[in-house]
Order: C-alpha cells, then sequence, then structure tokens
C-alpha cells in the first residue's frame, strides 16, 4: 500500500457539518442511529446591549471504528441559515445570519488527525509551499478561549484541548488538522440540545 511520506495523517478524524435543529439532530444520531454523545460545547455571542447569550452548540457524535475520538461534528446557530428561505446560490452570509453559521445541511470542514508533537513541522511545510494557514489552540479553563496565529506557530499551553492547523485546498474546501490532548477526555457532553420553533419536526 502507498504510504504518504510527507504528512503522517492517523485518518479521518471528523466532518463539520451545519444542522437547523440541534435537538432534532441528536433525536436522529444518538436516538435512532445509537451514536454515543463524546462533547458538547456552546457559544455566547454579544446580544448588542454588552451582554453574552448562548447562540450557537456543537455536538460531537462518535461514530466508532480504531480511533475513539472519530465523529461527526454538527453546529447549530440561533440566528444561522434556517431563518432564512434556502438560497443554494448564496455564497456570502446573509444580513442577519451569524458570520459563524454553517449553510444547513453544508460542510463546514473536514479534518485528518495527526500526532501532536507535528504541528509545528506541518505549520513549516504549508508555509514552504506558500500556503496560507491558521494555527489554533484551545483551552477550557477559566472559560472557553482559542489563540490564533496566523502563517506561524504558538505552542500549546497547560491545560490546552486541542491543537488544529487550518487551510484551504485549492477549491476552497475548509481543511483542518488537528490533535486532541488528554485534556479533552474530561470534557463535557451534557448540554441540553437546542429545539428550533421555526424547523418542521
Amino acid at each position: 500500500m502507498p504510504v504518504n511520506v510527507k504528512f503522517e495523517f492517523q485518518g479521518l478524524d471528523h466532518v463539520a457539518l451545519g444542522c437547523s435543529d440541534m435537538k432534532r439532530t441528536v433525536e436522529f444520531y444518538n436516538g435512532t442511529l445509537g451514536m454515543p454523545i463524546l462533547h458538547t460545547l456552546e457559544y455566547l455571542e454579544d446580544d448588542g446591549q454588552g451582554n453574552s447569550v448562548p447562540m450557537g452548540q456543537h455536538f460531537f457524535f462518535g461514530v466508532g471504528g480504531e480511533n475513539p475520538n472519530a465523529h461527526i461534528a454538527f453546529f447549530y446557530w440561533k440566528n444561522g441559515y434556517q431563518i432564512l428561505p434556502p438560497d443554494p446560490t448564496a455564497d456570502v452570509v446573509p444580513p442577519g445570519v451569524s458570520p459563524r453559521a454553517i449553510k444547513i445541511g453544508g460542510i463546514n470542514h473536514l479534518n485528518l488527525r495527526v500526532a501532536q508533537d507535528k504541528i509545528e513541522e506541518y505549520c513549516k511545510k504549508l508555509g514552504a509551499e506558500g500556503i496560507q494557514y491558521k494555527h489554533v489552540t484551545r483551552y477550557g479553563k477559566p472559560d472557553w478561549t482559542e489563540v490564533k496565529t496566523i502563517n506561524g506557530y504558538t505552542p500549546p499551553k497547560p491545560n490546552c484541548l486541542m491543537d488544529s492547523l487550518y487551510f484551504d485546498d485549492p477549491d476552497g474546501i475548509h481543511l483542518e488538522v488537528n490533535a486532541w490532548l488528554s485534556e479533552w477526555d474530561e470534557w463535557r457532553n451534557d448540554h441540553e440540545p437546542w429545539s428550533d420553533p421555526r424547523t418542521p419536526r
């Protein structure tokens, strides 16, 4: 079997998708298909009045196999694309839709897993090829925070949950190369999924 001599990928880790109703998504993937909920996140946004309000959710559904972290990831945003009539031709975020929202049923990114000690090396390889990239480390304590480095590398600090590298292929498909750190195994998986009243049930 041919071997990749440039990047030591440890397999497909996850695909990130957008959904219109997290409760319905949980009922299908966890309830109907039986996929365990590995982890859950909630995102806060400023409501324009200086208050942080819950606006988004991120659920990770385990798919099994040799990689215990392999999953399908879904994002839901209260002010996502479900507030608008479907428009498959739109290529920009319309007014009123969260800029972080993913089109319903649309793919956000494809993730390939690597060893954490390879991330810095892969940043350098992409840079040497002239590929624009973003290095991101995420932390859960005391609050959810991200450290983003454009076309560079910032070593993870203690309590890091995940170490990721983002870049696009020539057609604009968003790719992530990441490693899960030991702190991630302790992250919660019990957020209550939100339902959108505009979604038919």
